[in-house]
Order: structure tokens, then sequence, then C-alpha cells
């Protein structure tokens, strides 16, 4: 199997809607699902790379603006876990992280180098 293009969220898609269980019937039900929306409010304090609960907005988060701009709008969460579609990625800064989440390095803003 191909590496997922983490950058296209069709792509991942199609990957989540291919994907079966034991008994060759669909892992997952797709037009059973939750779309989520999380509020993220700007707040410097913040780690890069981190959120922090917001006190101001239930259920919201905060994070610093290197982080918010590195973030992918459209995240998939299969179930309990995020480990079908988990891709580690070394930076050159020396940080690594999940290419499912980030479509730069949200610690020091370099594009991601494709393999």
């Amino acid at each position: 199997m191909k590496p997922l293009n983490h950058n296209n969220p069709e792509e991942a898609l199609k990957l989540i809607r291919e994907m079966e269980n034991l008994a060759g019937l669909p892992a997952y039900d797709l037009e059973d699902r939750d779309d989520i929306k999380v509020n993220i409010r700007l707040n410097e304090n913040v780690g890069p790379a981190r959120f922090k609960p917001d006190p101001l907005i239930p259920g919201g988060f905060m994070a610093n603006s290197l982080t918010i701009r590195a973030m992918k709008p459209d995240i998939f969460v299969l179930g309990n876990s995020v480990d079908e579609l988990v891709r580690d990625y070394d930076c050159q800064c020396g940080e690594q992280f999940d290419l499912q989440f980030w479509k730069l390095c949200p610690f020091c803003a370099r594009d991601i180098k494709p393999e």
C-alpha cells in the first residue's frame, strides 16, 4: 500500500472507506458520523504544538499563532483512536510530529518535505 498523502483529506476519506474489519465488512460507518468543530483561541503563552483548555470558552482550547497556522482544518478520528492514520515525521528542527494533524511544522514553521 502506498503512503497516504496526509495533505489531501479526500485521499484520507477514501482510505477510511476502504478499511475492512476481519469479517470483510466496512470497518467504519461513515454515514453515522459526528462532525465536531473545536474552538481555538489565540494565546501566545501556550507552547508550540500544544493546546490548553480555554477558561473562557467551554470545550474550547487555546494555542499560539504558529500552532494555529500549522493545524490542518480537517482531521479524521476513527472510533476512539487516531492510530489508523498515524505517520510520524522528523523535521529538520529536531522535533517529531504526526502528519495527520499538521500542514507545516508546528515547532519551527518549516514546510513538510514529501517523502
